[in-house]
């Protein structure tokens, strides 16, 4: 196809076209997010009649939401003239991630207007997950639109060579503006502290930095342990072996699902790796003996994807060891593929970030779909993500979208037949 501003246009308006379609129709093929907003509506009618009471006692209530995001959604119906035009707002508002998306890869990669590359954010029209949240004012897309503009000052400043101290302070002011939204996005502020550090060291800016976060959380930090608002807390479970095992498994199953179409063009060369050296296999043996005697997932909902392809399959949790184990496997080879130290720990602290992001015992496709994407795209340092967008071919191109579009039709096949 020829790359010019005309065929950009019209691409990008049919997908516009297509979540207005979507809107019309009511469309939650994500699944759970209609029932979240409606279940929610009582706490917006609570902040609209007594704000303080409703705010001070928040974690009498149960739920997991943030009430910055009850707060926002309140302030949203209340400027609109009704419901309807209240989410027409927040379909509009949750435009800017496909448009924080591509400023973002502009900075990263430098591409011009004729670069398949401008065609990426496309792929966000297909996740179910943001298009779910963008008609149900979900707290996904808002707390993701902050961190993305988050995303987008890092790379600001990684672009920049004088490393500008404002757009430092900017990252770590949208990080905390998310986490008010979505609590958990927090853990981002240590991932990029240690980036900050890995180039800064010691330094007057990274002082700066740390006393902004400092500040930038006090509220947080005075809300929930000095009048002792732990919304939160109810929806963590206590820390054990078989919580961690079912975190982590379950997680590094869905990272490696999203990373399929990163992996296949090189699958080759894993095989030339490290999968067969010593120290993966005793990893490997270490982690099915934890999956057998430790994992007990016992939820209806969730699980991630090869988790539930194996209960609905062999009604076990055999295939689902085998994908825990490839995606281990692959976890390990991808965070040793790079040459310098400190990118190997940036990527680890990254993956770490990515594992606990789920503090409760549900797992879901939505915390990180579409946020992998943007992970994978701008943050990671390891060469086997970074290749794919910086050597990024039609074929490639055409795998992605296959992929993400077949992810959408099998949550609408989820959805309608199930």
């Amino acid at each position: 196809m020829n790359i010019n501003s005309r065929n950009i246009c019209i691409i990008y308006v049919l997908l516009y076209f297509s979540l207005l379609v979507g809107f019309y129709f009511n469309e939650d093929f994500a699944a759970g997010y209609i029932s979240d907003y409606y279940e929610g509506r009582q706490f917006f009618s609570l902040f609209e009649k007594d704000f303080v009471k409703t705010l001070l006692n928040f974690d009498k209530f149960a739920t997991s939401h943030s009430p910055i995001y009850y707060i926002f959604v309140s302030f949203l119906e209340k400027i609109s003239f009704n419901e309807t035009f209240a989410r027409l707002i927040n379909l509009h508002l949750s435009l800017l991630i496909p448009y924080f998306f591509y400023l973002c890869l502009k900075l990263k990669y430098k591409f011009k207007n004729n670069d398949i590359k401008i065609f990426l954010p496309a792929i966000i029209f297909f996740s179910p997950y943001f298009r779910s949240s963008s008609f149900w004012v979900g707290s996904e897309n808002l707390s993701l639109i902050l961190l993305l503009v988050s995303f987008y000052f890092f790379s600001k400043y990684e672009s920049s060579k004088e490393k500008k101290l404002s757009y430092i302070l900017l990252n770590a002011l949208f990080v905390a503006c998310a986490a008010y939204f979505r609590p958990v996005y927090a853990l981002f502020s240590a991932y990029f502290f240690l980036r900050f550090y890995l180039d800064l060291k010691l330094s007057t800016k990274l002082l700066y930095y740390i006393l902004t976060n400092i500040l930038l959380s006090f509220p947080a930090i005075y809300y929930v342990f000095v009048l002792d608002i732990n919304f939160f807390i109810r929806h963590i479970d206590e820390i054990g072996l078989s919580k961690f095992v079912n975190q982590f498994s379950i997680t590094i199953s869905i990272i490696f699902f999203y990373s399929i179409p990163f992996l296949l063009p090189n699958i080759k060369n894993y095989f030339k790796l490290s999968f067969f050296k010593a120290e993966n296999i005793i990893l490997s043996i270490v982690c099915l003996y934890l999956l057998i005697f430790c994992f007990n997932y016992s939820y209806v909902a969730g699980g991630g994807i090869f988790y539930n392809i194996s209960l609905f399959i062999f009604d076990n949790n055999y295939l689902f060891y085998f994908f825990s184990l490839i995606s281990l496997n692959i976890l390990f080879v991808t965070l040793f593929a790079n040459e310098k130290s400190k990118n190997k720990i940036a990527d680890l602290v990254l993956f770490l970030t990515l594992i606990f992001l789920e503090p409760d015992s549900y797992f879901y496709h939505e915390t990180f779909d579409p946020l992998l994407y943007f992970v994978f795209f701008l943050l990671i340092k390891n060469k086997i993500y970074l290749n794919f967008a910086q050597k990024l071919t039609n074929k490639k191109f055409v795998l992605l979208n296959f992929f993400c579009i077949s992810f959408y039709v099998l949550s609408i096949l989820k959805t309608t037949l199930f």
